[in-house]
Order: C-alpha cells, then structure tokens, then sequence
C-alpha cells in the first residue's frame, strides 16, 4: 500500500480505515485517540517509535478487531536501515499468518517503500498482561523453556525449506542481503566507535581482542551459520525481545533482523542474554537438549549432541559483536546494555567461543 509518513498528525480514521481494510475488509474507523508515544532515545525502544492508539469503530464495521492498538513507526526520521523496516512489514504481512508460535498479531500496515516509509500495526499485548523482561530482571526455568520451544516449532517449520528457493527467497542470510551490506560496509567502525564508551571498553578487555580480532571471529561465524540446513530465523531473539504472559506462554517481537541460517544463531543468543550466569552454566546443556529433543518431535532429523555443543560455542559471538557491542547505549540504556554485554562476555570466556572458531 501507498502512503506517506505515518507522523502522528497524520493518524486519522481514514488513514487507520485504509490501512486495516487490508485484512479486515468493511473496517471503519470513527474516532483515533492517541494514548501513549514510546519514543527512540527514552531507552525503552530500539530502532522504531510505538505509538498506543485507541480506535473508535463505526457502528457494526470493527470487523472483530480490538479498540486498542500498538503503531510500530518513525514518527519523525528512521532510526535505523531502511532494510530493517521492510524486513519486519513483510514479515508480518506474509510469514506471521502461517505461524502457530506466540508472537503479536499484525492488523495492518501503513508502507511505502519508494519513500522508505513504515508502519505496522499490532496487537497490544499489554491487554494481555505480558511481561517484557530484559536481561537485568529475572526469568524462571520454565519462562526460557518455553521461549526455547517456541523457537524449536518456528526452526523445525522451515528446516531446510525448499521455499527459500521460492515464496521466502527474499528472506535474507547472514552474508547477503537485510543488513549484511551495511555490516560490511560500516560494521568494524561502528565497533571502534562503540569501544570509546568506557564501560564497553571495559567489559571486553578481558577477552584481550581488538576490534579488528572480534569483526574477523564474526565472520568466520556468520560463514558457519550461513550453510545447511538452514531455517528460518528471528535474527534477534535476545531476552528484550520476548515477552511472557500469565500463563507462562512466552512469545518474541521485533522481527526486524529476520534471516534464514542455522539454529544456534538463535537458540544461543536467547539463552546467554536471558539466563544470568548461574542459571546459563547450570541449565544450558539441558536447554540445547530439549530444543534437539523439540526437533525430533516435529520430524526433524536434530543435530547431534556434539554437533549442536560446537555451534552453541561457536554462535556466542554474534551476540557479542553485533547483538550488544554495536548497538548504542541510547537504544536501551547504560544499565541493560552492560547487563547483556557481560553476561556475553563471561559465555564466550566459559564456552571458548574463539577456540571454537579456530
């Protein structure tokens, strides 16, 4: 769909009518209120702004949908490659209707990619009660067991689909295509950058590696997980981009680095981000384990036990580089940020991420 940029003066009922007629045909939208904005820089959102509204329907014409909803968007510039955008629109648009894990249903979009505009609308799962931790709150046992779950269904779905030769060709790898142009372009300075904030220098010095050391460790990384069988991945999944809900059910968000590749990129990224040292060292065998175990059930032929132990190693420096080294303080704050860091940090010490490499 056409449009223009989803600024918040421009959020009317029309523009919500054409937007949610794309899946609910015979929507009207009377009256939007805009409750809550979550802006870039307050530390609580990363590369996008939310807005909260509130939609009054016409009279019989809500089409089912509910009368509060997330706008995930830039209100003002982009905070991020355009890539990153389109990635999340499409998935949402063509991959989230055939899923069966927990994650936000999508009502709509307000997109145009000529003028690299975006906005997604979702459910807001707050009317759910979900819980959104991050890697300085606790998480239970059985809270990262059924996120590790979660990720099993989704990974087992596409193994080694033959649709990424088809309807999902455009789902990027971890060397072509999405964000791998910009990484290769600007990806090493955007680390030296990084390293000048004090408390990054400090917590990596015990790895003894220069920026230079970690970016050549990354892509010897990104080769291996860029090989078979791949499957489709969220790109993403540290502890900050989950939630939990009462149940216990845990769901992911923020699709925005979708790739397809090897499972460890995402298994090993959830749970060194969302288990605190302890836990990680104490349970993360068992994790990796049931997610092969989780496999098997859904007729996958799993990875061995030492097979899956190498990659898990290996894949730990992903996380490291480029889930936590170089992402700005500003996207979620000093505190979280060194949080993730550290933890990453002690598991690429404790797994010899870079042995595994070599």
């Amino acid at each position: 769909m056409k449009d223009t940029s989803p600024t918040i003066a421009a959020l009317t009922p029309q523009r919500l009518t054409t937007a949610l007629t794309e899946h609910s045909p015979g929507v009207a939208v009377r009256t939007v209120e805009i409750i809550e904005t979550s802006t870039y820089g307050a530390g609580t959102v990363s590369t996008a702004d939310r807005v909260t509204l509130g939609l009054e329907y016409v009279a019989g014409r809500d089409g089912g949908l509910p009368p509060r909803m997330l706008l995930k968007t830039f209100i003002d510039e982009p905070h991020a490659p355009h890539v990153m955008y389109r990635t999340e629109a499409r998935f949402y648009a063509t991959v989230r209707p055939e899923l069966g894990i927990e994650t936000p249903r999508a009502f709509g979009s307000i997109n145009d990619e000529e003028a690299g505009r975006f906005g997604v609308l979702l459910e807001d799962l707050s009317l759910r009660d979900a819980r959104f931790p991050n890697a300085t709150t606790p998480i239970t046992l059985d809270e990262i067991s059924s996120l590790v779950v979660s990720l099993a269904e989704l990974h087992a779905r596409y193994w080694a689909s033959p649709r990424f030769g088809g309807d999902l060709d455009w789902v990027a790898t971890p060397r072509s295509g999405g964000m791998s142009k910009t990484f290769n372009a600007i990806g090493l300075e955007l680390v030296r950058d990084q390293l000048r904030h004090e408390f990054k220098a400090e917590l990596v010095a015990p790895l003894g590696r220069s920026a230079e050391a970690l970016w050549e460790s990354l892509w010897r990384l990104q080769a291996i997980i860029d090989s078979e069988p791949a499957t489709l991945l969220h790109g993403d999944p540290h502890i900050g981009n989950t939630y939990i809900l009462p149940s216990g059910r845990g769901g992911f968000i923020d699709w925005q680095l979708l790739v397809r590749g090897r499972w460890a990129h995402d298994v090993t990224y959830l749970l060194i981000t969302g288990l605190n040292t302890e836990q990680r060292r104490a349970h993360e065998r068992e994790l990796i384990a049931m997610y092969r175990d989780e496999l098997q059930r859904r007729g996958v032929d799993a990875p061995s036990d030492d097979e899956a132990w190498l990659l898990y190693r290996q894949a730990a420096v992903w996380g490291l580089v480029i889930g936590w080294l170089i992402t700005p303080p500003l996207n979620y704050g000093e505190d979280i940020t060194a949080a993730n860091l550290s933890r990453l940090v002690t598991a690429v010490r404790d797994l010899e991420s870079f042995a595994a490499l070599d």
